[in-house]
């Protein structure tokens, strides 16, 4: 190993200890004959002592398994719009937060400082310690009408979100998990009773992509399909990635998937930027991204989305029954809602969505 690894290592390995006095005891584990194995993600890691997995940061420590809590590393007051969320109270402000670790290791990940600091010395930064109440304190001062568990992946930190999002269910705010979905059944039924949102990024159409990102779809497909049926409001996201999955008929397996679960789940397509590792690949072209929502639409979802992009006509929300606009967004924010009691002001249709 160079000096160059070795010091790299080092911060890692002090990072991680850090981070793990800012824990607690989990939930999401089996316990069986000694064996622990953490059901808070698809890999489904067995543990030994003082390993945290392919995560990093869910650690056993005897028959315990130490989970983060009490700290967030990054936190923003913002449109719930920034989240990829267009049917979950337009125009609202959110408070979004996030901690560390990600069960993934996309290459073109926006918010890799937080989602990779256990694998990558480059990430990282401050924490911020706070308590759950503190935290829903400030969402409240702000006029937040939504918390959002965002940035790295919520499920592998699901202890502390559940924590705040009960806080935030009991001041009157809605709760949204970004997530990537590949998770268990376990962590979505227990997220559920504090949990009003399960916003997921669908980021491949084969087992091939997702394992180059180091997942498997089919976890993923079954958490969109459990989380609609245990009754969370869905939406689906997609970044359209130039030269790993702009395909048109990988995009098409995609969006009848979808409509096999709920037609009316939103799908949103959002322009790959070049970032993080793929800072070198161009941008992803608006043109094509309108053709797949187009072909999206005609194959049976009821609403699609394009963003990362400019279009005012894609970010629109049209009822589904007479097309009339009923929220016009610019710049991932709201302009103009036009919702009344969660239907059309023209035909009375019920919108799908949290109003």
């Amino acid at each position: 190993m160079s000096e160059s690894e070795l010091v790299s290592a080092d911060v890692l390995r002090a990072r991680s200890r850090d981070l793990e006095a800012l824990s607690v005891p989990g939930n999401l584990f089996t316990l069986h004959e000694g064996t622990m194995r953490c059901s808070a993600c698809a890999h489904r890691c067995v543990l030994d002592e003082g390993s945290g997995g392919a995560c990093k940061i869910r650690i056993r420590r005897g028959d315990e398994l130490r989970v983060p809590f009490g700290y967030v590393a990054r936190r923003y007051v913002r449109p719930v719009e920034t989240n990829t969320l267009y049917h979950v109270r337009p125009g609202a402000s959110a408070l979004t937060f996030g901690m560390y670790g990600c069960d993934l290791r996309c290459p073109y990940c926006h918010n890799f400082k937080v989602s990779q600091a256990l694998r990558d010395p480059v990430a990282g930064g401050p924490v911020q310690v706070v308590t759950a109440e503190a935290l829903v304190d400030d969402a409240v001062r702000a006029g937040c009408g939504v918390v959002c568990a965002a940035y790295n992946e919520p499920m592998l930190t699901a202890e502390w979100a559940h924590a705040v999002f009960s806080r935030a269910r009991a001041r009157g705010l809605v709760t949204a998990l970004v997530t990537d979905g590949h998770s268990t059944p376990e962590a979505v039924e227990f997220m559920r009773p504090v949990t009003d949102v399960f916003r997921v990024d669908l980021k491949g159409f084969t087992e091939a992509q997702y394992r180059s990102l180091g997942g498997r779809l089919q976890p993923v497909m079954d958490s969109i399909a459990l989380a609609k049926e245990l009754g969370y409001w869905v939406e689906v996201v997609t970044l359209v990635v130039p030269g790993f999955n702009d395909d048109a008929r990988g995009l098409r397996f995609l969006c009848d998937a979808i409509r096999a679960v709920d037609p009316a789940i939103p799908w949103h397509l959002n322009a790959f930027q070049p970032r993080y590792r793929m800072a070198d690949r161009p941008a992803m072209g608006s043109g094509a991204l309108f053709q797949y929502a187009s072909s999206a639409y005609a194959r049976g979802l009821s609403f699609v989305y394009v963003g990362n992009v400019t279009s005012d006509t894609f970010s629109t929300t049209r009822c589904p029954a007479c097309h009339t606009s009923v929220v016009e967004r610019h710049d991932w924010q709201a302009v103009k809602v036009n919702v009344v009691d969660g239907c059309c002001p023209a035909c009375g249709f019920r919108l799908p969505g949290l109003w």
